[in-house]
């Protein structure tokens, strides 16, 4: 239950959160000011600030901002992306040049191996779908029941994916400190989940049919046969789907969160031999398991039931093709181009140079990071973030103390959780270790089939031991991410070397902007850890309620108050915001602009000299207009209303001032009124932390 701060913005995410990334030489511009760092020409002073404060603020650049036909987004952080993939071309340039040089298994080898593997098209195309062939031979020998379990388990760990069921293992909630097995609903081919939930004719469905159709047929399959898959799949996610807890059910952490006897687990579905499955992976049963789907478990087993067994093996078939298409050769990527344009609304696709990009961060993460780190990241941008991290820690500690609706026990135990916060900047202090893994510039399949196979044993040889936390290992914090993550179960976050840079933290610009641009990503994360999900875990990041009634029932009706605000927001004609779903990103976003600006008025006190009027503004009027053109954005409408359905943070558009209306502070600073569009009524406003 990673809590990010950031969606990704990538068309990709259609199939995996991998964002994409631009191109450009080797030597790397600086960044435009303009389009990063706070901006007067960004803004419409045309415009009231009490009337649309997020016009008023970025009117400007959404004037003559464009939208990459390759993107369905652009804003600060896509043009933050643009510089670092800039930096990573240049370092796996360097790192393919020094590949078969370089020591077997070093950062510079594996990098630079696994890139050119991927650039070889020529030799890809030539081999088609041989590379895959081992893989569907073992689907194919799939006879029964039984032999699915065991298929089941031991193509997740040539995949690190999963299909239909999977035992997985991680830190068990209820104590963080010990290993557990973890039972998973198996992935569907959309992540844009609500495509589901929309009528047979809709064109999102008709998309994803013609998708599935195409697919096979390039891999070599007869028209009607790939036609007829398609519909089979598309009926067979469709009862999947409808087995899962949604998104908003998962807000709440106790909802996926059940833990039972191995025996009683398999008592649900009698169907497919758990213990198999979990042996497929490596891994063996243990007395208990988490179950986190309170209604999946009896759908898979109707499903089982309903069957044949061929048709199971006609759906697996598509999606191991699916899941490797990116590695078979060119003639499956107009399929997928295709579908991202129907969904996300992108026309043009990414160069196969920001999809090398992506396979390495997807699959080499750290040895990738380490070597952007070594040549980009200063150790004195760490120093100054974490002097940073700590003010915004003290000035939410001071908050605690004045927050009136908490009883002394409820403050007690906050205070303690808070005091016992983490955090990191930049990097980890031990970098992952991938050398045993063979990484050959002429095998493609075969490096990201090695690599998924390390990465689950190194987690399934975790089993039995005391958790260890791999620092920056989330997409959310790989060094290389712009991103920052709070994680409840360590009761900590990290902020990756990435997104510590111009746009979001520049100490060449006024106070006011770093503070409320990179405080207030700090102040989020913190927030993170007693928002509507973060609350329920105590100080040692176990999932323990150590709230009172009287306190839960205060925090929950402050909560209430983002649900309907967000609710009341119309994001594009006739579409609402999702309230529910956002609850815990708009706590965090209220929380870390609040946090945010009380540490800059207590740096201003401590730095007279900086309190000062800038470009006309006064500095607390700076700190909120720097905030909302951090969220200025540009999207598809069908970027937008994925977001609206799948993502649990809002629209750039409504976190450039929502947030801002529950802080008296922003009111005082532009003279906003009772009646004024801007105006939230002090009953409507939050004052939890």
């Amino acid at each position: 239950m990673t809590c990010r701060f950031l969606f990704a913005i990538s068309a990709l995410t259609v199939f995996a959160p991998m964002p994409t990334f631009a191109q450009e030489t080797a030597a790397v511009p600086p960044i435009g000011p303009a389009e990063l760092n706070f901006s007067p020409a960004n803004m419409d002073s045309t415009m009231s600030p009490a009337v649309d404060f997020y016009r008023y603020t970025s009117g400007n650049w959404l004037n003559r901002a464009v939208i990459p036909a390759k993107q369905p987004a652009v804003n600060v952080f896509s043009f933050m992306q643009d510089h670092v993939s800039q930096q990573m071309r240049a370092v796996i340039a360097d790192a393919a040049t020094r590949a078969a040089s370089a020591p077997k298994g070093s950062p510079a080898q594996q990098v630079g191996d696994l890139y050119k593997s991927f650039m070889d098209i020529e030799a890809i195309n030539k081999a088609g779908m041989t590379p895959l062939q081992p893989a569907l031979d073992k689907l194919a020998a799939v006879q029964n029941l039984d032999d699915l379990a065991t298929y089941l388990g031991q193509s997740a760990r040539s995949s690190a994916a999963f299909v239909l069921a999977a035992i997985v293992p991680s830190a068990d909630r209820a104590d963080a400190k010990k290993m557990t097995l973890w039972f998973l609903s198996g992935d569907l081919g959309l992540n844009l989940s609500s495509v589901y939930e929309q009528a047979d004719d809709s064109a999102a469905v008709t998309a994803y049919r013609s998708f599935i159709r195409d697919t096979l047929i390039v891999a070599g399959d007869k028209p009607d046969q790939a036609a007829a898959t398609a519909d089979l799949v598309i009926a067979l996610e469709r009862k999947l789907y409808a087995g899962k807890a949604t998104p908003v059910e998962r807000v709440d952490p106790r909802n996926v969160y059940t833990p039972v006897r191995f025996s009683d687990l398999q008592a649900e579905i009698p169907e497919l031999d758990l213990t198999r499955l979990a042996r497929g992976l490596g891994l063996e049963p243990t007395e208990t398991v988490v179950k986190t789907e309170p209604r999946y478990l009896s759908v898979l087993s109707q499903l089982l039931r309903d069957t044949p067994l061929d048709d199971i093996k006609r759906y697996l078939r598509f999606r191991l093709i699916e899941a490797n298409a990116g590695y078979l050769g060119t003639g499956f990527e107009a399929p997928t181009n295709t579908l991202v344009q129907a969904l996300v609304g992108v026309s043009q696709a990414a160069p196969r140079e920001e999809k090398a990009q992506d396979l390495l961060k997807a699959n080499l993460g750290h040895p990738l990071s380490r070597l952007y780190v070594e040549a980009y990241f200063e150790e004195t941008t760490r120093q100054t973030a974490l002097e940073m991290m700590g003010r915004i820690k003290a000035a939410f500690l001071d908050r605690i103390k004045t927050r009136s609706w908490l009883s002394e026990a409820t403050r007690a135990a906050a205070t303690e959780k808070l005091q016992r916060l983490t955090y990191r900047a930049g990097y980890p202090e031990n970098w992952l270790d991938y050398s045993a893994v063979d990484i050959r510039p002429d095998d493609l399949l075969g490096n990201v089939t090695r690599l998924a196979e390390h990465r689950v044993d190194v987690e399934v040889a975790k089993m039995g031991k005391p958790v260890v936390q791999d620092q920056f290992n989330d997409d959310a914090t790989l060094p290389i991410s712009i991103n920052a993550a709070y994680d409840p179960s360590i009761n900590g976050f990290e902020v990756p070397a990435a997104i510590l840079q111009p746009g979001m933290f520049d100490v060449s610009q006024p106070a006011p902007v770093y503070f409320c641009r990179l405080g207030a990503v700090l102040g989020h994360e913190m927030t993170h850890g007693f928002d509507s999900g973060g609350r329920f875990f105590d100080a040692e990041g176990n999932l323990r309620d150590w709230w009172t009634e009287k306190d839960a029932k205060a925090f929950d009706a402050e909560a209430q108050k983002l649900v309907d605000q967000a609710n009341g927001f119309e994001v594009l004609p006739g579409l609402m915001g999702n309230g529910p779903l956002e609850v815990k990103e708009n706590m965090a976003d209220y929380g870390g602009i609040t946090l945010a600006y009380d540490a800059l008025t207590t740096y201003l006190a401590e730095h007279p000299a900086e309190n000062v009027t800038t470009d006309g503004l006064t500095p607390a009027q700076l700190c909120f207009v720097a905030f909302g053109q951090m969220w200025a954005s540009k999207a598809t409408d069908q970027y937008t209303a994925s977001m609206v359905a799948e993502d649990n943070h809002a629209t750039g558009s409504y976190r450039a001032f929502a947030a801002l209306q529950h802080l008296d502070a922003f009111y005082q600073a532009f003279g906003i009124k009772p009646g004024d569009p801007m105006w939230l009524a002090p009953e409507k406003r939050v004052n939890a932390w």
